[in-house]
């Protein structure tokens, strides 16, 4: 079939795929499918012979996709946690979302004499369903990222939970804390204590305290500076879409549009624990990809000068980060992100490095033997976050890109401020795209 009729038989399938969740299976006609396709009797046969035919290629199209979601993901050595919170957020999104649940529709489907007295066509899609599940969690369990557990029970627990939920949805209204708890539960059972072995449930939780938001954007932009945040809202469209609140006031959370892709924007703190704390509450929201960026202080003027940095790793000289990852005096940054962002770089010809940076606490003691001892370790930048949003990152297995600017120079013989306090402003288009692009290979 050539990709014209290919669009056809999905735009086919997604008119349907709304006429079966508000109806059902019986009542949907050819005819309904013709109007609401925009589709000539004619143009519909060509590429169907009836509702049975579409319908079960629905089911057929939806099974395979999770399948080869996970199969991909699996292939590429993702972790499995991450695997896990992707799916665990479309089932927990799917049982909210009444409106398009084709619950009522597969068991009107399956309940058709015919069909039913056949293959058990709903059973074979359960099977492929506890297979691609069963291939996740043994994946978790033999990284250590999953605890060992009665992996058929597992499934059991988690599609007949979904499909409850689902079918219950269209019955009555369901609480939308229903899903959430049911989602924190199975994710409970599955995910290990990390390494240091803080389990990733606290005594306080970030989602004690931060309610997510459905529909969230699922890549988040944040940088440092206030002034560089509110000029880029003056002149785009911004909504406000959640508020992240501290004893310093409230911080917006807006979501935009870039090249048609929705990104949530925010202002980080500054600062390790405060931005670490922002990060925890941007998650909980619901972001699933961050972009960072802020300026930096120069250590290798020759080397970094006048050049976008990207951290390689960061040596971790504060202490928010040793609460949420093993002890090392170094984090490293995700190789293969950064090449993202270095691609996107040659291809517009901006000056980069790639290289370690020093995340301090401490901006006013940088002592010149501090210092000396950095540039020895071969740090080129000097910063306050990076380090420990790296760790909240890793703990939390969200995809993080990172790059800095230089600001004031520590490589001379006294302090130079240089543009320190413009806090970016003068290339905040710059910054501003290169990190509005890496959000767009996410």
């Amino acid at each position: 079939m050539n990709k014209r009729g290919q669009e056809t038989r999905r735009h086919i399938k997604k008119s349907a795929c709304s006429l079966f969740a508000e109806k059902g299976f019986k009542d949907v006609t050819m005819k309904d499918i013709c109007e609401a396709a925009k589709l000539s009797r004619g143009g519909l046969y060509c590429h169907y012979e009836s509702t049975r035919q579409i319908f079960q290629e629905m089911i057929e199209d939806m099974t395979d996709r999770q399948e080869d979601m996970i199969d991909s993901k699996i292939k590429q050595n993702q972790s499995a946690v991450t695997i896990l919170d992707e799916l665990l957020d479309v089932y927990e999104h799917e049982m909210m979302d009444s409106q398009a649940s084709l619950s009522v529709a597969i068991y009107e489907y399956f309940s058709i004499p015919d069909i039913s007295c056949q293959k058990n066509a709903l059973y074979e899609q359960y099977l492929i369903s506890a297979n691609t599940w069963k291939e996740l969690m043994q994946y978790g369990i033999d990284r250590q990222e999953f605890y060992e557990v009665d992996i058929d029970a597992i499934f059991d627990l988690i599609v007949f939970s979904y499909q409850g939920v689902r079918m219950y949805s269209k019955l009555m209204p369901i609480d939308k804390g229903i899903p959430l708890r049911i989602i924190k539960e199975i994710r409970k059972i599955l995910v290990r204590s990390d390494g240091s072995g803080n389990n990733k449930d606290a005594f306080l939780n970030p989602c004690d305290v931060t309610e997510k938001v459905p529909g969230f954007p699922e890549v988040c932009i944040t940088t440092f500076s206030e002034g560089m945040i509110r000029e880029f809202v003056k002149n785009n469209k911004a909504e406000i879409i959640a508020n992240l609140y501290s004893a310093n006031g409230t911080i917006p959370v807006y979501e935009i549009q870039y090249a048609d892709k929705k990104m949530g924007l925010f202002l980080s703190r500054v600062g390790a624990p405060a931005c670490a704390a922002g990060l925890e509450e941007i998650i909980a929201l619901g972001a699933k990809k961050v972009v960072q960026f802020g300026c930096c202080g120069i250590l290798n003027q020759p080397v970094a000068d006048g050049k976008i940095i990207i951290p390689s790793s960061a040596v971790r000289d504060e202490g928010t980060s040793y609460h949420y990852f093993p002890g090392s005096e170094e984090i490293s940054a995700d190789r293969s992100l950064n090449e993202r962002l270095v691609q996107y770089l040659e291809k517009h010809k901006v000056p980069y490095v790639v290289g370690k940076v020093w995340t301090t606490d401490a901006i006013y003691r940088e002592t010149p033997e501090a210092i000396k001892e950095r540039k020895k370790q071969g740090c080129i930048a000097v910063e306050m976050e990076c380090s420990a949003s790296l760790a909240v990152a890793k703990f939390r297995n969200i995809p993080m890109i990172q790059f800095f600017y230089g600001a004031d120079n520590l490589d001379a013989d006294q302090w130079e401020i240089r543009d320190l306090t413009d806090y970016g402003l003068s290339l905040s288009d710059k910054y501003m795209t290169i990190a509005l692009e890496c959000g767009l290979v996410f």
